[in-house]
């Protein structure tokens, strides 16, 4: 079994390329303001701020604070439903979809490169690992979890 002490370099290792950093440079859905003008395109309709809080799994006073963002920068309009004055209704507009559209095509940079540099087979390989990863500490989690009832 593998030491603390090498447990510990090799997440200080890891966590020294910032991985976040990089990863949500390529994450076309990464959280915020990106993520609803990915929604708000995908839908191809205008939604309602609590949709946008399902598909992001944030409360709705999180939209709120990023609806108001996008407003004040032209990406989206809002209305009330007139049906349901409780309800907000979100639209996406050609300010916003440009802005999407740009991020996009950045993300399409960067990942071709990392691609053209690395192949898909290694890349394929490297998902894969990670999937494993993320399987490995799910586990784990849900035996802690289980310990703790």
């Amino acid at each position: 079994m593998i030491s603390e002490q090498e447990v510990i370099r090799l997440l200080n290792e890891f966590n020294s390329i910032k991985p976040l950093e990089f990863v949500q440079r390529i994450d076309v859905s990464s959280m915020g303001i990106g993520n609803v003008l990915g929604f708000l395109c995908a839908s191809g309709r205008e939604v309602s701020a609590g949709e946008i809080s399902d598909y992001m799994d944030v409360s709705t006073a999180r939209v709120a604070v990023l609806m108001k963002k996008m407003l004040d920068k032209g990406l989206i309009t809002k209305r009330v439903d007139p049906n349901d004055k409780r309800k907000v209704m979100v639209s996406i507009t050609p300010k916003g979809k440009e802005a999407f559209e740009e991020k996009k095509k950045e993300i399409i940079l960067y990942s071709s490169a990392i691609v053209d540099h690395f192949g898909t087979e290694k890349l394929e390989d490297f998902i894969q690992s990670c999937r494993q990863i993320k399987e490995i500490v799910d586990r784990i989690e849900r035996e802690q979890d289980f310990k703790n009832k």
